[in-house]
This record gives C-alpha cells, structure tokens and sequence, in this order.
C-alpha cells in the first residue's frame, strides 16, 4: 500500500510538472497572446485522456494537439479575453463612483468576471469531448455552472488556494500551477460534465430509434 501511494504520488508530480512545463512553452510559441488558448486546451485534451499516465503526456503527443487547437481555441480563448477585458474595464470605472447604487455594479461585475472565467474553463473541458458549434458549446457550458451550486464554489475554492500557495511558492509558477489549476477544475466539474454526458447519450439515442 505504501508503495503504491509513492508510486501514485510520483505519477502525479511528474504528470503535472510536464503539464505545466508544456504550458509555458506553447504559450510561448504563440507569441503568449496567440499561445495561451491553444495551450490552455491542449492541457485539458491531455488530462482528459490520459489522466495520470505521465509516459502518454509526451512533447510528440502535445505539439500535435496544439496545431490542431491553435485556430479552434483561439477563437475560444480571444473572444473570452475580449469580453472580460470589457467588463474589467467597466469594473475599473465603477469603483471609481461611490454610492450604494455603484457598489452594488461594483459586486455584479465581479460576480459576471467569475462566471465569465468559469465559462471559459467548461468551454475549454468540454472541447476536448465534442465537436459542436461555439453557440452551442457556450450553452452547455453555461448550464453546466448551474448545475451544482457547489461545484461552482468548489473552483473557486481550489483556484484561489492554488493562487496563494503560488504566492507563497514562487516556483510553482514554472512547475505545477497551471497545471493544478486544470487538473483540479477537471475533477471537481466531472460529476457535472459526466450528467450532460450521460443526457446528451439518452437524446441521441432516442434520435436514432426515431429514425
């Protein structure tokens, strides 16, 4: 038993030091603004079919999935930029008025930041299983947040520790941080991802009986 939790431990550190080392190289390929999204999705591409399995996770396996994300995603990934830029910009004016009516603007933005982010992580995972329409990939994912209020907080909870423990750990920035991030948002929205799954499956299968 303990061999296999050392065993397991070690699986995990390596996969997500290569995640993370992944990450940072791609992003970097792209020029940062052109590298993050088609990184960003080839991180969950990754995790999402081989898990743990860090002799899968290789540099062949990830360059290839990021020419293939590269338009896909950012197309994603600039068009969330762009509206969350506009409401951070809306944001930064707010806070500048004073009154409970602007406080009150001043929490509804961030609360629209928060669910513009957690958008984005659903529409990045969910790429990585289907193939279908920007519009109909920004509906699934926005079901997907309502789906468990707890799950929503969950996110939340893990990206503002894994935040603070980067704070507190320089290193990890280099070596594990986004790859934490995108590990832990994919486990706690599975049980999420795994009921649109299962009811996406019961609709096409009525389809076809229908047919």
């Amino acid at each position: 038993m303990e061999s296999t939790g050392i065993q397991r431990l070690f699986y995990l550190s390596w996969t997500t030091i290569k995640l993370n080392l992944f990450f940072i190289l791609f992003s970097l390929a792209g020029g940062i603004l052109l590298g993050v999204g088609p990184a960003w999705q080839t991180m969950s591409d990754l995790v999402q079919e081989y898990g743990m399995d860090y002799q899968q996770v290789t540099f062949q396996k990830a360059w290839q999935l990021w020419k293939a994300n590269f338009k896909k995603s950012n197309l994603h990934f600039l068009t969330f930029l762009a509206t969350f830029s506009f409401v951070a910009y809306n944001l930064v004016l707010a806070t500048q008025m004073t009154g409970w009516f602007w406080l009150f603007v001043d929490l509804l933005l961030v609360f629209v930041l928060i669910l513009l982010l957690t958008l984005y992580f659903y529409m990045v995972l969910y790429t990585s299983t289907y193939e279908i329409a920007v519009g109909d990939l920004i509906k699934l994912s926005f079901v997907s947040i309502f789906l468990n209020f707890w799950v929503f907080i969950k996110i939340l909870f893990g990206l503002i520790s894994i935040l603070i423990l980067t704070w507190q750990f320089k290193g990890l920035f280099l070596f594990a941080t986004f790859a934490m991030i995108m590990m832990w948002g994919a486990y706690v929205t599975r049980k999420n991802r795994n009921f649109i799954d299962g009811k996406l499956g019961r609709d096409e299968a009525n389809l076809q009986k229908a047919f």
